[in-house]
């Protein structure tokens, strides 16, 4: 049972009912059982490491407030941190820590007889131990009272919607909202369907369809340049409307139980530098590693040379979060060589700039600068979709060839579409953007369609549904949920 199923909706629409129809003071007994059984049907065999987790970090929470010193609780805290991340590395890490022992053994001639490991992931892993690491250290800087219901802090930590691929909440946010009776909304429960809506036409429609396109070059084991251009741009989109959608879902499922999630996505493709982008691409992730990887880095440094270390390794984590592989962990480098490049380089920048008289077409000059850190993004995203570090290079060598970029070749690269693949993907594809351009221009396109007659109203969520319906594909889990 996906989110993208009519098992979930099903499903969904009987715990908005219920829960509705209970008392409050039942409420989260509900959507902890909903919780569980969600996760159960996903990946029953690590129900008991879910469960395990979560006392521990309960309890742990608890015996860091009742600590007299600050000492004494920092000891607590990171004993804490340091069991939760032990879990994280043994099943997501180990093989990958292993295989590349192994390699530098092999290369210096040593003997290393540890085997493989047969290790599966479990669902959800990194994004549940992200927030139990921010629950643990917000308690100890004071920040957040241990919660001593463990009911709600059981839902905190496996809230069916943001279980699988966040967003990644903060305690101090969500929890206050489990213990408030939310009352029956019309608005929450009308503006949750429209986005869960949007999430399937998102995913069906650009995602889904784009992602066999793109696999079809990554994987061939001659792709020509401007196919890996091309695939990549695509992958580009199909990422951004994959994830965007997950978190649109769930935005949408908690807004039917009256619950905020945080926002992760602020049209990142139109950020205008690599700081801008990450303010806007899973926006929960990037506050996390930078409140508790970057801020406590910086502490008590001064040099620039310092700062720049403390972004290299803020996204080197990042990269690692992301996956086990090297190729992980070059595309966090990448980025991280991006932020301490353009911080460094800016005033040159702004002087090259004004030298060439960019500077006085704002417009021009934004979208020159939208469109270099889009193919710096798309360029990192080499790796992030290669599965080797070996292919990423050959594949970003393909990337950076100038004969790749000739506009005959690129029109070329189109064959990888059937004709009628390409004309329904450009047509959605011209939506999806009319839509971001309404929200540029408001601050909502939901109140901006509030705002238009019944009719016009009706018709475009007429026009979603259907279009999910007849042309929509899946069959594809999330990007993220691998994570």
């Amino acid at each position: 049972m996906t989110f993208i199923s009519i098992e979930f909706l099903l499903f969904l629409a009987i715990i908005v009912f219920t829960y509705y129809l209970i008392p409050h003071r039942l409420r989260w007994i509900l959507l902890l059982v909903a919780s569980y059984v969600f996760y159960a049907i996903l990946s029953i065999q690590f129900i008991p490491l879910l469960l395990a987790s979560t006392a521990f970090t309960y309890f742990t929470g608890i015996i860091i407030e009742k600590q007299e010193t600050r000492k004494q609780k920092k000891k607590v805290m990171l004993f804490g941190i340091s069991v939760l991340l032990f879990f994280l590395g043994w099943f997501k890490y180990f093989n990958f820590v292993n295989d590349s022992l192994r390699a530098i053994a092999k290369y210096m001639d040593w003997n290393y007889t540890v085997p493989y490991q047969e290790i599966v992931l479990p669902l959800a892993i990194s994004f549940y131990t992200f927030q139990a690491v921010s629950y643990l250290v917000d308690i100890y800087y004071g920040k957040q009272k241990a919660e001593r219901h463990y009911g709600y802090f059981s839902i905190f930590f496996a809230f069916f919607p943001q279980l699988v691929a966040g967003p990644i909440e903060r305690a101090k946010k969500l929890l206050p909202q489990f213990k408030v009776e939310q009352n029956f909304n019309y608005e929450d429960l009308s503006y949750g369907m429209k986005r869960i809506a949007w999430g399937f036409f998102k995913k069906t429609l650009i995602a889904d369809r784009l992602a066999p396109i793109v696999s079809s070059v990554f994987d061939s084991p001659n792709p020509t340049g401007s196919q890996i251009v091309l695939a990549t741009i695509l992958f580009s989109l199909q990422l951004f409307a994959d994830f965007s959608a997950c978190s649109d879902i769930a935005i949408g499922c908690a807004r039917m139980l009256g619950i905020n999630l945080t926002e992760n996505f602020k049209q990142p493709h139109f950020a205008v530098s690599i700081s801008d982008f990450w303010s806007r691409w899973h926006i929960t992730l990037s506050t996390w590693l930078r409140d508790y990887v970057f801020v406590p880095l910086c502490k008590g440094k001064k040099k620039r040379s310092e700062i720049y270390l403390a972004i290299l390794i803020t996204f080197l984590v990042s990269g690692i979060w992301h996956g086990a592989a090297w190729n992980f962990v070059l595309w966090g480098l990448i980025h991280g060589f991006y932020r301490v490049f353009g911080d460094y380089t800016k005033h040159f920048r702004a002087k090259m700039a004004s030298f060439i008289q960019l500077d006085r077409s704002p417009v021009l000059h934004k979208w020159v600068k939208i469109a270099i850190t889009f193919l710096l993004v798309c360029f990192s995203r080499v790796f992030f979709r290669s599965d080797s570090v070996t292919h990423a290079f050959e594949n970003a060598q393909l990337f950076l060839t100038i004969n790749s970029w000739r506009p005959s070749g690129i029109v070329k690269a189109f064959e990888i579409f059937s004709l009628l693949d390409l004309v329904i993907f450009i047509f959605f594809f011209i939506i999806v953007q009319i839509f971001q351009y309404i929200e540029r221009k408001n601050v909502s396109t939901w109140e901006w369609l509030s705002q238009r007659s019944i009719f016009a109203r009706f018709a475009f969520y007429i026009f979603i549904i259907v279009s999910v319906l007849i042309f929509g594909v899946s069959g594809n889990g999330f990007v993220y949920g691998g994570f």
